[in-house]
């Protein structure tokens, strides 16, 4: 869904449905339809899919019960039709179709950061600095100590940076 939005630029206006295909087994688990509630948008493909496609990303930042209440997410929500599929694995389709007819789609054979689809060095730091609770100096800190870990007189002198 972010590499769509990312790539594709849909307007959100002009979204006609979003037709997504996982394992039954994690829709099974994330299959709230209708979140109210900020924990239960933890557990709502449905949330998730319309705030990754809306906003680009999904970040522990990005979980607000603003956003679950947010009339524009909600309407992309509905939008959203999931199918479970027996032994789909870890893959997944998914297919955002607009009201031209215009249909934009992906097939992730693993999700991202798995062994079968590592995440490269950049998107690593990146998630690192997002969801490490560091400051940006505290963060760039770690990241660079164990980029040179070599050059450190021991691992303490990471472990001292998340204190």
């Amino acid at each position: 869904m972010v590499e769509i939005r990312n790539q594709e630029r849909p307007v959100v206006s002009e979204i006609e449905k979003i037709e997504i295909e996982i394992d039954r087994l994690p829709l099974d688990a994330a299959g709230i339809k209708d979140p109210k509630t900020l924990h239960e948008a933890r557990f709502s493909i449905y949330f998730v899919a319309a705030m990754a496609l809306r906003d680009g990303q999904i970040t522990i930042d990005n979980f607000t019960e603003g956003k679950v209440a947010d009339p524009e997410l909600i309407g992309l929500r509905k939008k959203v039709h999931a199918t479970g599929l027996d032994n789909a694995a870890l893959s997944s389709r998914v297919r955002v179709v607009m009201k031209n007819g215009m249909v934009h789609e992906r097939f992730t054979p693993a999700p991202k950061g798995s062994a079968e689809n590592p995440l490269t060095l950049g998107e690593l730091t990146d998630k690192f600095r997002i969801t490490s609770g560091l400051s940006s100096e505290g963060a760039e800190t770690v990241i660079d100590r164990i980029m040179h870990m070599e050059e450190l007189g021991s691992v303490g002198d990471i472990l001292d940076c998340l204190r």
